[in-house]
């Protein structure tokens, strides 16, 4: 008897001590659907026309701060592509409207295709649209609503595939930079969630919008490979319309480990180990949220944390923002025409990886194309000539701080006169950055990623990741 009560009182106190399992890595996808319409796709999207629709421009923006307003009544947008394409889904947000939508299709907008129909209520928060892909030049969104609000995110799906396009970012002056969000397009992909998502892991990576079922766990989270390193300074998320804490973590290398069974995992443990990068609350409900860091952060993985106020409701998450600021031109290539490295003039450049402008430093190793570099500017990849900082002067871009320093860590210009971005500047062989005059980003082995970025990106004295950077690191 007394065995059995002692028995009983150990099972309870073992069932009372908290675990946190680890967690399993999501299979990598070799492919993913992107949305069609992106800056500097083939497909970019514009607003031709529009009727009744407050701040149209921003139906097609990615930032989760951006809403258009659509009045009661009847509104409506007209998009066109830049060249005939095939769209097969689309969906938006819903802040508050109610009413009925219709997608419809053209090549000539003249005659139109009416392809799928929805009638909702204020309580959807998402509204989507699929039907059989047509290729079309323009697209028409039109709205009879009951009730006015706004509506966000505005996404199409199509032909377009992860494997057709890498992004090369290219960071200069700041004034001239415009975002990309680096969760969607890139190489990113999702590799932990917690939890599965009731959409299926699948559905949910695939299109980057996750339904967590109800739980009574404080966090739900999302950890993201953006393929190679990144420079990131903005961070949100487009959520149910609940009470908030939002965090990002983020990492240059992942603390994973493999089980008995060889498959890697991830401990949430960690995270105590680490402060977020960024924080903040969206208090009111609103059901979306922007935050910056301090300064800009290079990283490869990215975690978003999300704290619902209350549990246990389920808690979806309809779009993510992980943005990094890329010059113009655009910086979407499609993978066919993307160039192994040449370099511009009196850029140093060599092996495979790729030269910048003039006094510019190259991309990394043999691994790819470089970054393209803006002339005479500071920015990672490019050692600036004498100044440091852009234009030549002490001054604005977000890297080549001092000779020992670069990157972006403190988000300034270059501050010694007649250095640029790291002190060694790199060599001409295949691995490092630029050698004009010895402003070259990158030393030896710079340039992270196989030619992501040849100079500096968190301040180290040789101008590559933790002292050196690498060519290819590990995911």
């Amino acid at each position: 008897m007394k065995l059995s009560i002692l028995l009983a009182c150990i099972f309870c106190l073992a069932s009372t001590v908290p675990v946190n399992a680890k967690w399993q890595r999501i299979p990598a996808s070799q492919d993913r659907p992107l949305p069609v319409g992106g800056r500097g796709m083939l497909s970019e999207a514009t607003i031709h026309a529009s009727s009744g629709i407050g701040k149209v421009d921003l139906l097609l923006s990615s930032d989760p701060a951006d809403s258009a307003s659509l009045p009661a009544g009847n509104s409506q947008a007209v998009i066109t592509f830049k060249k005939p394409t095939v769209v097969n889904r689309s969906s938006f947000v819903n802040d508050g409207i109610e009413g009925r939508a219709v997608v419809s299709g053209s090549v000539d907008q003249k005659n139109w295709a009416a392809l799928d129909e929805k009638i909702f209520s204020s309580s959807d928060r998402e509204v989507s649209f699929t039907f059989a892909g047509m290729q079309m030049k323009f697209l028409k969104l039109e709205f009879m609503l009951s009730k006015a609000g706004t509506i966000r995110t505005f996404l199409m799906y199509g032909n377009e595939r992860d494997k057709d396009y890498t992004v090369r970012q290219t960071v200069g002056d700041p004034k001239k930079a415009y975002p990309v969000n680096f969760s969607g397009v890139g190489g990113t992909r999702i590799v932990f969630a917690s939890h599965k998502p009731a959409n299926g892991l699948d559905e949910a990576s695939s299109y980057n919008k996750f339904a967590f079922p109800e739980s009574d766990e404080r966090y739900r989270t999302l950890i993201y490979d953006l393929g190679q390193l990144r420079v990131l300074n903005s961070f949100g998320s487009v959520h149910s319309p609940r009470p908030v804490r939002f965090e990002v973590f983020t990492f240059v290398k992942l603390p994973q480990k493999e089980d008995w069974r060889g498959r890697l995992t991830f401990n949430p443990d960690d995270f105590g180990q680490k402060s977020p990068v960024a924080s903040g609350e969206d208090t009111r409900g609103l059901g979306y949220l922007k935050i910056k860091p301090s300064k800009p952060i290079g990283a490869r993985f990215v975690a978003l944390r999300w704290e619902p106020d209350f549990n246990p409701p389920g808690f979806s998450t309809t779009s993510t923002n992980i943005s990094g600021p890329s010059q113009v031109p655009a910086s979407m290539f499609a993978a066919a025409g993307v160039p192994p490295g040449g370099g511009g003039g009196n850029a140093g450049g060599g092996g495979n990886g790729g030269g910048g402008g003039d006094g510019g430093g190259g991309g990394g190793g043999d691994g790819g194309g470089g970054v393209t570099s803006t002339p005479d500017a500071g920015g990672p990849g490019s050692g600036a000539p004498i100044g440091g900082g852009a234009d030549g002067l002490n001054g604005s871009a977000p890297a080549g701080t001092s000779a020992a320093g670069g990157g972006v860590s403190n988000g300034n210009g270059g501050t010694v006169p007649g250095t640029g971005g790291g002190a060694t500047g790199g060599t001409t062989g295949g691995d490092g950055g630029g050698t004009t005059g010895g402003d070259g980003g990158g030393s030896t082995g710079g340039g992270m990623q196989g030619g992501a970025f040849g100079g500096v990106i968190n301040g180290s004295t040789t101008g590559g990741i933790a002292g050196s950077g690498t060519g290819n690191s590990p995911p």
